[in-house]
């Protein structure tokens, strides 16, 4: 459940063994000498389970010879039905290919657990805090119904059991994050340790918010229709003509116009005419008092935007913010 410079041997071994006969356009090493220099920053779902960097490996060999994988999309369109047993506060102590391999006291995962924290209140509503800046608990798009936890924005449906252990009470959590979704691997478990049993539909969480009252600055760089390209942790880690994140992307397009419009599309609605604003920099949300930075660049011919997409896990955890990337198109 860990990097392990013997996993990665044994990846290589396989892989070369078996994949360099099928004649791809590059041979192994090649993109294996590139994964080792590159890897550990390349993959969007780093830490979050136990291999990601060999999952990405994986898609890159099989793409080379002619295959791909479809996304997986689980049901999720389950009624609430309440479950008394999961309300409260829960906390992670380990993380496991199978919940059988669990010894209370013992942890399998020598790596920092990347979710900390999750909470379960009436009606089906969620928190969640990661290992990721302040580890706070901030809002999520999960919520629940007995037995499962369902992510509608990915398509997932992660089971739940819980177990009475030696007087403790322990939740089994199916972590399905990209690597289950794009890369069919088999998902690993959470183990989390119930806290207390409180509701916390009326936690108050502290709220980060930005100066949002600057002047208009034209900016004629900014105005035109741009596409969504990728979803990247850092400006330096995009390369034209690959995708770092996989699957579709939530903010698709933007439209921008003069004095300060904003239209739009994400993968499930249009943005409203009146929830963005810009002036030279910025895009501007004034409802949620973010002020979000953007980049112009040109690359290789085209025109690229980058843009902070500074969502709950900067306003309640203080994270930094990745960035979306769109590409001019009109």
């Amino acid at each position: 459940m860990i990097y392990l410079t013997s996993f990665n041997m044994k990846i290589e071994s396989v892989f070369k063994d078996n994949l360099d006969d099928a004649a791809p356009s590059l041979k192994f090493t090649t993109v294996w000498q590139q994964h080792q220099k590159t890897g550990k920053n390349r993959f969007s779902f780093k830490k979050m389970v136990a291999v990601p960097v060999a999952a990405l490996v994986s898609l890159v060999v099989l793409l080379m010879v002619g295959f791909s994988f479809a996304a997986i999309k689980d049901k999720t369109d389950y009624p609430f039905v309440n479950d008394t047993s999961v309300i409260g506060l829960w906390e992670s102590v380990d993380l496991l290919d199978q919940p059988g391999q669990f010894v209370p006291g013992k942890n399998h995962s020598e790596d920092p657990l990347f979710l900390k924290q999750l909470v379960f209140y009436k009606d089906g509503g969620m928190l969640m805090a990661v290992n990721k800046g302040n580890a706070k608990l901030s809002p999520t798009q999960y919520t629940w119904t007995k037995g499962m936890v369902l992510d509608k924005q990915a398509k997932t449906n992660s089971k739940y059991d819980i177990k009475e252990i030696n007087g403790t009470t322990y939740m089994f959590f199916e972590w399905k994050c990209g690597d289950y979704t794009y890369f069919h691997m088999e998902p690993p478990y959470f183990v989390l340790k119930k806290v207390n049993d409180k509701d916390y539909s009326d936690y108050q969480m502290t709220a980060k918010s930005d100066k949002i009252d600057y002047p208009f600055v034209n900016d004629p760089q900014l105005l035109g229709s741009w596409k969504s390209v990728d979803f990247v942790p850092a400006i330096e880690e995009f390369k034209p003509g690959t995708k770092l994140t996989p699957g579709e992307l939530f903010l698709t397009r933007f439209d921008i116009a003069e004095n300060g419009k904003i239209g739009g599309m994400t993968s499930q609605k249009e943005i409203p005419d009146d929830l963005l604003t810009w002036t030279k920099g910025l895009i501007i949300e004034k409802k949620g008092k973010v002020a979000s930075k953007y980049e112009i660049k040109e690359i290789d011919g085209d025109t690229y935007l980058f843009y902070e997409w500074k969502n709950g896990n900067y306003i309640y955890s203080g994270m930094q913010p990745d960035y979306y990337v769109l590409k001019k198109v009109k």
